[in-house]
């Protein structure tokens, strides 16, 4: 399954001034599953997964400043791809997803997740790192922030509740609400294009840097 983020790559030679009008930009094409991706779905892969959030991230789209990237290298070129980002204003959203069964869930202080007591395997640690990492390269003025959209698995009709945040770095939703929080967060009517953030995110979508 395609979406327009799978068919619109970023090419190599574009710039922040030729993508400026552009809405959605990047693909999901390197999102796939890994054991060193930190949140995994369970039952399904991480592109399938992607590919759903994407079009939830669509709805937004009404919001006048919205802009999503699809498949942003982190810092570390070690860790997969973020999934998406959205950028309006001079606020950043970095969106991860997964598809976990019903349980108990919840996160230690070092980023941990477990279900029902058990450690899962799984970590929201390199989420909130490149948080910090954004918050750090972008201007003071800039709000920067992780998302985690947990989905149901395929057998289930209703994704379970998240685990409570542990840090004001990151929150979580389930896939049904995810769209209306992220339109509270998002700053209303039409804002300035953050032109240090375009270029930042353009650079991490694209394969090469933008000069």
């Amino acid at each position: 399954m395609t979406t327009p983020a799978d068919r619109r790559p970023i090419r190599p030679t574009a710039t922040v001034a030729s993508l400026i009008t552009r809405r959605s930009l990047g693909n999901l094409d390197e999102v796939t599953d890994s054991e060193r991706r930190a949140l995994r779905p369970i039952g399904t892969t991480a592109h399938e997964i992607a590919v759903m959030t994407a079009k939830l991230l669509g709805e937004l789209l009404t919001f006048p400043s919205v802009r999503i990237f699809h498949g942003i290298r982190p810092a570390d070129a070690h860790q997969p791809r973020i999934p998406h980002a959205i950028s309006a204003g001079n606020q950043l959203v970095l969106i991860d997803s997964v598809a976990w069964p019903p349980g108990e869930y919840s996160t230690s202080p070092a980023g941990q997740i477990y279900c029902d007591g058990r450690y899962i395997g799984q970590s929201v640690q390199p989420m909130v790192t490149a948080v910090r990492h954004w918050r750090a390269i972008l201007p003071t003025d800039h709000q920067v922030i992780g998302l985690v959209i947990v989905h149901p698995t395929p057998d289930r009709p209703e994704a379970p509740a998240p685990p409570a945040p542990i840090s004001a770095d990151l929150f979580w939703a389930r896939a049904h609400e995810a769209v209306r929080d992220l339109s509270r967060r998002l700053p209303p009517g039409r804002q300035p294009v953050s032109l240090p953030a375009m270029k930042a995110l353009v650079a991490a979508t694209s394969e090469d840097e933008i000069r």
